[in-house]
């Protein structure tokens, strides 16, 4: 199989995933109430009355805004401890040893071991470098290098039976 040859309803979604997410980029939050409405709509899809797109880290909402957009793979649906948070994205989908462009990839912020982390769309390594496309980089939507020392792994998602995406066009 190719990632090429298969699609939603074909059970890889990783090419989705991404042209998903690339339709988003360059959108950049904005402070106080002027917020950003694509961006305020991700968090909303995790945080249904927040406000304020530039008083939350918002990289788990985005990430769940393409999820369920492509394949309905949901945190909130797991069971985590803290959904809805980068580190519960470490229960969703397939963990993977080596990654696609389009699988979820998982860093941990602050120190290796806190609840806090950063999630988004693996795209590519270069060396310790692994490029990622997720929200809430430099607080925008765009591609960000990471530290593959920050690692804590890679997932792929898969979609719900009869789910039908609501992929951008």
């Amino acid at each position: 199989m190719t990632a090429q040859a298969n699609t939603v309803k074909g059970g890889f979604i990783n090419p989705d995933l991404l042209y998903n997410a690339l339709s988003y980029i360059g959108n950049t939050e904005e402070v106080g109430p002027k917020s950003n409405e694509v961006i305020l709509n991700a968090i909303h899809t995790l945080f249904p009355g927040w406000r304020d797109d530039s008083t939350i880290a918002w990289c788990s909402c985005f990430t769940h805004l393409i999820a369920i957009n492509v394949c309905g793979e949901n945190p909130l649906q797991t069971g985590h401890k803290a959904p809805g948070t980068a580190r519960s994205w470490l229960t969703v989908g397939d963990p993977v040893e080596t990654p696609l462009p389009g699988d979820i990839v998982v860093y941990w912020r602050g120190s290796k071991n806190s609840w806090q982390g950063h999630v988004g769309f693996y795209c590519n390594r270069i060396g310790d470098k692994i490029f990622t496309l997720g929200g809430n980089q430099a607080n925008s939507i765009t591609v960000s290098a990471y530290s593959a020392n920050r690692l804590l792994g890679f997932r792929r998602l898969r979609p719900a039976p009869e789910f039908e995406p609501n992929i951008i066009p």
